[in-house]
């Protein structure tokens, strides 16, 4: 195999010793799956962790020694019999009266399943066979692991969260904290528990004025004063607290009471009225004055509704009466302008990121690693974690050399330089305009630098000035007559002879950007490239040779090619490179997922096509992928005359839980379709081979040089860009790598983690697609460094992310995914409607590269 061998450190660490006990599994009864039925109510995860801590540790701890390990839901494990039956708990006070509210009752029942057996992870690490046992031992594993932390701390299951050192996002009410991950994960012979620091967002705690008024960004309690449930700060303050816990106070000393926010209503909240426990009519603010002789502070804003829809009356409280609880995630996705402070939050240099993992940093953050030892979980079952993180060997790849027209220059540290370089094949842009969204802010004198500067770094291509600069309305249907409007002036009414629309876009213009681009790509069929203003301001001319490649590749042109062995022996047959991804909405988002499939079509494996579906949200499996395949191999016929003999099939996002469905599923519908065209065109020769390779990014596999001072490691403490690792951490069931093929700008560079699924065109070779998979992360078109995936996975995820492009913006279609509309939670979403909505990319550009 090519390339040197290595030794690296990683942050995997052996269990030694396997849990000796044999567990019992309980939930509650009546033949369903679930552990604790909490009465009055089901509470929120963290609740229950809280009320499952009590009950075994205040109230029956004579039923709970040793103490079982809770999965926060519906399962509860212990080595000793427990007595089945119905437990009493309070949330909060154990000395409550019995009649008091908190009070909860949890019926724990022995389930019909099998002792377990922590051995039995045996049949998955030596034989590489995943069954129930297995699954149900792994998940045991976990639990032991997880619980000591999660029991006490605000927890994603296999994460957790301290508020030590957190920091706050700006005009969102939202905090950042830093945590741990732990996951058991099995490999061959052996069990590894993989530790890695995270970041999660919460909602920021304390009195709920404060949180409003910081997530308004404004600084008076005035401006919460909301007279209309229809104003926009109004729902933005229902959306943020809508099903939040908040500590309500109590004048009278008593404790105060955890409740959910269910609703709020208008100011001011102070003469709000409601019927008292004497029959009078009263409001709020009379109430808290005359009976606790304390008058409200914020009387005019608004208040918080704690009780259902199916309340006898509603219960209202001033905000200033509550306190938003901490440790609550904030599971919704976070704004683009957000990226960069969370980025330099969680990133650190992998050195320091090391020391954290194996003995904790500052702000009393201890690691996971240094209490394993003293866990009573672990300790009571007998299972040993080494502290010492695993070293195992790899291989520095050959890095591959890219081809430019007139010369060829290689990658150092994952970048290389392009001076004197020129485009492989470079193509015209005689034909363009600029038409700008944003005249407030750039001016004709602006217009006029970015067009000669763009010129200026795009002497590669014959590009000639822009034949029209016209001024658009981004905002309403106007918007796309004005590109039409430029195209028909550039080029007389036949758009498709235009080259390229250059649009100049204010800072914040995701609305005028999606109607540009639908406009573009859907309805009238010619390229573009936007520009947002502050860019324009102060770019230079880096900033433009970026937008050179960007432009060329658009315009069918090939930025550069890469010289790999394994390319070579590929282009002896027809071949093509497919990408494929599934992009889900949100948290709570009433709109589908968005299913992309990217194939290559030229002899390079460097030009692209995509095509783009719908389908039911949260579905990873691509439904209309045998449909897809069929339109990607056609148009390569079609254009080739001749079919393709090899297909390397690249996947994006699939979770090692659902590989095995992968590969029944998506592999059959890839044979069904290659079988369907072979029928159907009669072509005579055999069928093309195919290889299935996953690729993976949300792992927490890191990978650190033993020393800065060693050949493995670059300038910032990273691996170099080319680490291999195939051994040591291998799944049991599935041959696997890890390639790091990218050097990290900023803090700890992340593998890829590619699992084969099928290699017919190798023969199983895994060196060769080690090789092709490093060599493909070096083509991806909009830029000059390799990156962390290969190009065609990467083009998948920006075809994604251009699915809401496909609709129209003046439908009644909720294509930002707003948690606010749509039908209601248990309803069954209706795909038809989206289907019927979506509209493909205009035969003009469906041939070129219109998704970067």
């Amino acid at each position: 195999m090519a390339g040197a061998p290595v030794e690296v450190v990683t942050n995997s660490f052996l269990i030694k010793s396997l849990p000796t006990r044999t567990y019992f599994q309980y939930d509650v009864g009546f033949g369903t799956n679930r552990i604790a039925v909490f009465k009055p109510e089901d509470p929120k995860p963290q609740k229950r962790q809280r009320l499952m801590h009590a009950l075994q540790v205040t109230v029956y701890p004579q039923v709970f020694t040793p103490r079982a390990v809770y999965d926060g839901s519906r399962l509860l494990y212990s080595h000793k019999v427990i007595e089945t039956g119905v437990y009493r708990v309070h949330g909060s006070n154990q000395n409550a009266p019995k009649d008091a509210p908190g009070w909860y009752d949890i019926t724990i029942t022995r389930t019909a399943g099998q002792p377990i057996i922590p051995s039995n992870v045996n049949k998955l690490m030596v034989q590489g066979q995943a069954t129930p046992e297995t699954a149900t031992a792994t998940n045991l594993l976990q639990l032991l692991l997880s619980q000591n932390k999660n029991q006490d701390s605000p927890n994603t299951g296999k994460a957790y969260f301290v508020p030590e050192g957190k920091q706050d996002l700006r005009g969102m009410a939202v905090e950042l904290w830093r945590g741990f991950f732990q996951s058991v994960r099995p490999s061959i012979g052996r069990m590894l528990v993989t530790v890695d620091t995270t970041v999660a967002a919460m909602y920021m705690p304390g009195p709920l004025p404060q949180v409003c008024m910081a997530l308004l960004n404004v600084r008076e309690a005035r401006r919460l004063a909301i007279r209309d449930t229809n104003h926009e700060d109004f729902r933005k303050i229902l959306r943020h607290l809508k099903n939040r816990l908040v500590l309500v106070k109590t004048p009278d000393n008593r404790p105060p009471r955890t409740k959910t926010v269910r609703d709020l209503v208008p100011g001011p909240v102070g003469r709000y009225e409601f019927t008292g426990s004497n029959g009078q009519t009263t409001t709020i603010g009379d109430h808290f004055r005359n009976v606790y002789n304390l008058p409200l502070q914020f009387p005019d804003t608004i208040g918080v509704v704690t009780s259902g829809k199916g309340a006898p009356f509603k219960v209202v409280f001033p905000l200033e009466m509550c306190n938003l609880l901490p440790g609550q995630l904030y599971k919704k996705k976070l704004p683009p302008d957000a990226t960069a402070t969370v980025v330099s939050f969680a990133a650190m240099p992998p050195a320091d990121r090391l020391r954290i993992i194996t003995a904790g940093g500052g702000n009393q953050q201890r690691s996971p690693v240094q209490d394993y030892q003293h866990s009573e979980y672990l300790v009571d079952a007998g299972m040993q974690i080494d502290q010492t993180p695993t070293t195992i060997r790899g291989r520095l790849l050959n890095v591959p050399p890219l081809l430019y027209k007139d010369k060829q220059v290689t990658a150092r540290d994952g970048a290389w330089n392009v001076l004197g370089a020129h485009f492989y094949a470079p193509r015209q842009m005689l034909l363009w305009g600029v038409i700008n969204f944003d005249p407030h802010r750039i001016d004709q004198r602006l217009i006029q630098k970015t067009s000669e500067d763009l010129l200026r770094c795009c002497n590669q291509l014959d590009v000639a000035p822009p034949r029209a600069i016209r001024t658009g309305n981004g905002h309403d249907v106007e918007g796309e007559q004005s590109l039409r409007n430029l195209c028909n002036e550039l080029a007389g009414g036949d758009v498709t002879k235009v080259d390229m629309v250059v649009v100049l876009l204010p800072a914040k213009a995701d609305e005028i950007r999606t109607r540009v681009k639908y406009s573009c790509d859907v309805k009238l069929g010619v390229r573009s490239q936007c520009l947002r203003e502050p860019k324009l301001q102060r770019a230079n001319n880096q900033y433009f040779n970026n937008v050179g490649l960007k432009l060329n590749a658009r315009l069918g042109g090939l930025n550069s090619l890469v010289d790999s062995p394994v390319f070579a022996e590929l282009k002896s047959k027809p071949f093509m490179f497919f990408g494929a991804d599934v992009a889900h909405p949100g948290p709570g988002a009433n709109r589908p997922s968005v299913a992309s499939l990217v194939w290559s079509h030229d002899m390079y494996g460097a030009a692209y096509c995509a095509t783009t579906r719908v389908q039911l949200p949260r579905t990873e499996i691509m439904t209309d992928l045998k449909e897809m395949m069929e339109i990607a191999v056609r148009m390569f016929g079609q254009k080739h005359k001749a079919a393709p003999a090899n297909i390397i099939f690249f996947r994006d996002g699939v979770s090692e839980g659902e590989f095995s469905t992968v590969k029944d599923i998506e592999i059959g519908q890839i044979n069904e379709a290659l079988e369907n065209v072979w029928t159907t065109v009669k072509i005579p020769g055999p069928k093309p081979k195919v290889s299935f390779v996953v690729v993976g990014k949300r792992h927490h596999v890191s990978f650190f040089p033993p020393n800065r001072q060693d050949r493995v490691g670059d300038k910032t403490g990273n691996c170099r860009a080319g680490l291999c690792v195939a051994a040591g951490l291998e799944n049991p069931q599935f041959p696997d790598y890890y390639l790091q093929s990218h050097a990290a700008i900023k803090g700890t560079s992340r593998s890829a983690h590619y699992t084969i699924l099928q290699d017919d065109v190798f023969g199983g070779n895994i060196g060769k697609l080690q090789e092709l998979s490093f060599a493909l992360c070096h083509i991806y078109a909009k830029a000059t460094r390799s990156v962390s995936i290969p190009a065609p996975v990467y083009y998948a995820d920006l075809a994604c992310a251009r699915g809401k492009f496909h609709f129209d913006p003046s439908a009644d279609m909720d294509i930002e995914g707003s948690t606010t509309s749509g039908g209601k939670e248990g309803d069954v979403f209706q795909l038809d409607p989206w289907q019927n909505a979506f509209e493909p990319v205009n035969d003009s550009i469906k041939g070129s590269m219109f998704f970067l």
